[in-house]
């Protein structure tokens, strides 16, 4: 690997030349020159073929074809880890560009300033702001939807890799010391060539358990905090909180249930006495404050310790007995240690030290705030079916959960979803399983068909007639909402459904809370969350946000610190934008709901045509791409399908995630775009143009558009043809894919006014076409890894798998 991409930024380009030849020489080592060269001549070939020379094109696949399954193994690997290297270079140049803007005074955008900033052009007040800040709520729920391909151990690597290149940035570095440097650099790459990707077993669910803690641990416990700390310097209030699926999601999981809810709350409490102990034993080292020199009130020494430890130390005598209380799990809830924090914070106050009550603290207070005793508050999922057929299963569990909350309290369970939820009387059955269970919590109906999504107003509607309610929490799908309609359609019943759903919680007098349940993907809701946040409609969020982050979503956003910083805050300050309705949110012009209606109705025709009407898409489906495949990739405890009795393998039991997958490796993206070409030329050009400039839905939902167009490859994808069997299948399906992605790729063109995909964002675009060298190859790997697996070769199953991990890795997305 010894060209790096170039890059309009030379510090990045920097990192990716240091890394791809580290990885150029580690290659050398492990596998010989003879390997490296070839790698290098495929690349070469590869990029060669992008510019259109046929006669690399063919050397390149003849290249592939001619290599024993060992040697594509082991270059796949190298394209593989070269892209690990990509993706830590690029998420580490983020967090450090950031840091430049704020050095050198800019706003940052998407970020609290920003949206401080924004307030105050449009003549909000700074009291409205206030007054505003404190109901601001936005919760993030971890769920382990299995998308995220890469184990621990390498997320781990990628931590430590990113760590030495901000010890790279240091100038003050002799040239020894960043020699030392480098070759830790070397030694961390070394490690990540001889480790698997793969797993070798399917993860359990006390792994997904530990891995979603991980990100507590090693991220989001001084991200949030630091996050909430610069929140607190401008507003009141303190706006995060966490949840978590991991654990309680038995929809469609036989491994979760009971045992798996107790382990969820049980492991994650005792991460956060071990946070909460390690942060009072850091603060009590370095409190020295002595009644020799200062006073203290007498409550802070009075606690039950022998009457000569720290005698003169009240504060640290105060903290030991905290830090041993913690140990034994002695608290009852965390009100009891925050009034113990508020005793310390007010003799400091009284007593000269109100600058160490505000420092070290003020950071312990708000990781309590932020995770109390429990860390996030778990939610239970269950399938609307399992109530009507299997309601002592459901209430067993929901037993086993009221035991778990009676004892750690009700901020360690307070939610139930209900997935697939069809009428009102759905979340009535589940809250009458969940008293009968000694359960307090609030059911939440989850939306995930089109049709649901028509039918939410007169669900909620019921619900409220039957059970009135003041406060009400309803949950949209996008996967299976998307994998029903479309993406088109699916984002634009979404947002009606949100529209009427306000509207009737204004006129009932109840405060609704959405809880979007996005994927990672374009397909499945994906995309930039602060867009996303404010493409929302009017008085649908008002300041009050619950979402999903899933799979490899959660590695990609929240694996750095600094990264996890940057996107909390871009979903507040987003959030708390929305708490001003139609003055710092732009509403749908005039014109916007006709021209949409036909686009989402021309979209899902088309779409429909294309999936749902046709009986061998499914079969066109399990060649073209490696859907059969994906279950033997060991990424997640959930099956691939869901147990539906009606359609056994059918379309209908599959799941949103593997359908997304699939398409995804073979580089089509289909879920993404298909149905957009029709619906766009549905309306004219000149409106849609409008609606683009001046409507954040609309923006939101055409960008997500460009953007999975340019990742995508139509000719790459015509390789996977050679897959299917049956040629009039797959001219005929193929062949709709590809008029579809050239109409949809020609109408955005047209509504951007651009030449290209990304012409307005050039870094973006730049990254996705240096990437494609890469890429390319290991497509072309991955279909003569199919064949000869489909034609009995074992040895090529574990090739295949790393090819699968790659090109997720390569693309940052899988499903």
């Amino acid at each position: 690997m010894s060209r790096p991409p170039d890059s309009a930024d030379s510090a990045l380009r920097g990192n990716i030349r240091l890394l791809g030849g580290i990885l150029g020489t580690v290659l050398t080592e492990q596998e010989g020159e003879e390997v490296y060269r070839l790698e290098e001549r495929i690349r070469l070939l590869a990029r060669l073929g992008r510019r259109g020379d046929t006669g690399a094109s063919r050397a390149l696949a003849e290249t592939i074809a001619g290599l024993d399954v060992e040697t594509q193994a082991t270059v796949l690997r190298a394209f593989t880890v070269y892209f690990h290297l990509a993706n830590i270079a690029e998420q580490h140049h983020r967090v450090r560009r950031r840091r430049e803007v704020e050095r050198e005074g800019g706003t940052l955008r998407e970020s609290l300033d920003e949206a401080l900033e924004v307030l105050a052009h449009e003549g909000v007040s700074t009291q409205e702001v206030a007054d505003a800040a404190r109901k601001v709520s936005v919760e993030l729920v971890l769920t382990a939807h299995p998308t995220e391909a890469l184990p621990r151990t390498i997320l781990e690597k990628h931590r430590r890799i990113s760590g030495l290149l901000e010890q790279l940035d240091d100038l003050r570095l002799t040239p020894s010391e960043r020699a030392a440097h480098e070759r830790e650099v070397a030694e961390e790459v070394t490690i990540l060539w001889q480790t698997d990707e793969v797993r070798s077993e399917r993860p359990r669910v006390v792994d997904e358990i530990r891995q979603a803690l991980w990100f507590l641990e090693d991220s989001l416990w001084d991200a949030a905090a630091a996050l909430t700390a610069v929140w607190n310097e401008r507003l009141p209030g303190s706006p995060l909180r966490f949840g978590t699926w991991i654990g309680g999601d038995m929809d469609g999981n036989p491994n979760a249930g009971a045992a798996t809810v107790a382990e969820a709350v049980e492991r994650s409490a005792a991460l956060v006495r071990q946070l909460l102990r390690r942060d009072v034993r850091e603060l009590a080292a370095a409190w020295g404050m002595s009644t020799t020199l200062v006073e203290a009130d007498a409550a802070v020494a009075d606690v039950p310790l022998p009457p000569d430890r720290n005698p003169t130390e009240p504060y640290r005598r105060r903290l030991t007995a905290i830090w041993e209380r913690l140990g034994a799990d002695g608290y009852a809830s965390a009100a009891d240690l925050r009034r113990e924090l508020d005793l310390v914070g007010e003799s400091l106050r009284a007593h000269g030290g109100s600058r160490i009550a505000d420092g070290g603290l003020a950071d312990l207070r708000r990781r309590l705030d932020l995770f109390g005793l429990t860390g996030p508050s778990l939610d239970l999922r269950v399938h609307s079916r399992s109530l009507g057929e299997d309601p002592d299963g459901v209430r067993e569990v929901l037993r086993a959960a009221a035991d778990v909350q009676h004892r750690r309290g009700r901020a360690a369970i307070d939610t139930l979803i209900v997935s697939m939820t069809r009428s009102a009387g759905d979340v009535l059955a589940a809250e009458e399983l969940a008293a009968s269970a000694g359960l307090e919590l609030t059911v939440v109906p989850l939306l995930e068909t089109i049709d649901d999504l028509h039918g939410a107003e007169a669900l909620v509607t019921e619900l409220l007639d039957r059970s009135p309610r003041s406060r009400l929490e309803v949950m949209v799908g996008y996967s299976d909402s998307g994998k029903d309609g479309g993406v088109i359609t699916a984002q634009w019943e979404i947002f009606r459904a949100q529209e009427r759903l306000a509207r009737l919680a204004g006129e009932r007098g109840v405060e609704l809370t959405v809880f979007h349940g996005r994927g990672g993907s374009a397909g499945r809701g994906g995309g930039p969350t602060h867009a996303a946040i404010l493409a929302q409609p009017p008085h649908a969020v008002d300041g009050r946000l619950k979402l999903t982050e899933q799979g490899e979503t959660i590695a990609f956003k929240y694996g750095l610190p600094g990264l996890a910083r940057r996107n909390l805050e871009a979903a507040l300050a987003a959030t708390l934008l929305t708490a001003f309705p139609n003055r710092a949110v732009d509403a749908a012009p005039e014109c916007a709901r006709d021209a949409i209606e036909r686009v989402s109705a021309a979209a899902h025709e088309t779409y429909r045509s294309i999936v749902w009407d046709d009986p061998e898409l499914l079969r066109f489906l399990r060649s073209f791409t490696p859907l059969d495949e994906l279950t033997l990739l060991e990424i997640g405890s959930r099956p691939a399908s869901r147990p539906e009795a009606n359609a056994p393998g059918g379309l209908e039991a599959l799941r949103a995630i593997p359908w997304v997958f699939a398409w995804t490796q073979t580089r089509c993206i289909v879920p993404a775009w298909l149905g957009a070409g029709a619906g766009l030329v549905a309306a004219p050009v000149g409106e849609l143009r409008s609606l683009y400039g001046g409507w954040p839905f609309f923006r939101a939902l055409v960008e997500n558009l460009e953007m999975s167009l340019a990742k995508s490859s139509m000719g790459i994808a015509a390789r996977y043809l050679e897959l299917v069997d049956d040629a009039e299948l797959a001219s005929r399906v193929f062949g709709s894919l590809r008029d579809e992605h050239d109409r949809a790729r020609a109408a955005v063109l047209e509504i951007v006014e651009a030449r290209e995909l990304l012409d307005r964002h050039p870094v973006l675009q730049q990254s996705i076409r240096l990437r494609n060298p890469y890429v390319d190859p290991m497509n072309a790997i991955q279909v003569e890894l199919l064949k000869r697996w489909r034609s009995g070769n074992e040895a090529a199953l574990r090739p295949l798998l790393r090819s699968i991990a790659g090109i997720a890795a390569a693309l940052r997305n899988t499903g």
